[in-house]
């Protein structure tokens, strides 16, 4: 059943009042061609894995073969970003501080997936309509030593 423009203004208002205290403030890294970059994203909000095990990460891949299982990937975390965030093509890391110049004392994690959830259908440069809905981020994350 299709959701009405009044149900997706409810469960919008229902995310905002979920995110409301839980939100923080993290550093995107991005690397390539010899070249570093780093994006502050405030809004996000954080969810730790603490048993480590693995789990299955589904993948909806730039070929728009829909999210296929890539199998069992150990993640330590997950994190949720706005849906206006940009997010670098060469995106590495992510860093749990609030500016770039805490990243070398703060927690460091490396990115496994980044995918579109949520409500939507928000399209980002290079994703297919497969894997450009939804109104937020999520990022699979494993943290680095």
């Amino acid at each position: 059943m299709p959701l009405d423009a009044r149900k997706v203004a409810h469960i919008s208002a229902n995310r905002t009042r979920i995110r409301a205290g839980r939100s923080e403030t993290v550093v995107l890294i991005a690397a390539g061609n010899g070249t570093t970059g780093t994006q502050v994203v405030t809004d996000a909000v954080w969810h730790d894995r603490h048993d480590g095990g693995p789990v299955a990460v589904p993948y909806g891949g730039p070929t728009g073969t829909g999210h296929a299982n890539r199998g069992s990937v150990a993640w330590d975390a997950t994190v949720e970003l706005p849906g206006s965030v940009s997010l670098p093509t060469d995106l590495r890391y992510v860093a749990r501080t609030a500016s770039v110049a805490g990243i070398s004392s703060a927690p460091r994690y490396a990115v496994i997936d980044a995918m579109r959830a949520g409500l939507g259908t928000v399209a980002s440069a290079g994703l297919t309509a497969m894997t450009a809905s939804g109104n937020r981020w999520r990022l699979h994350l494993r943290r680095l030593p």
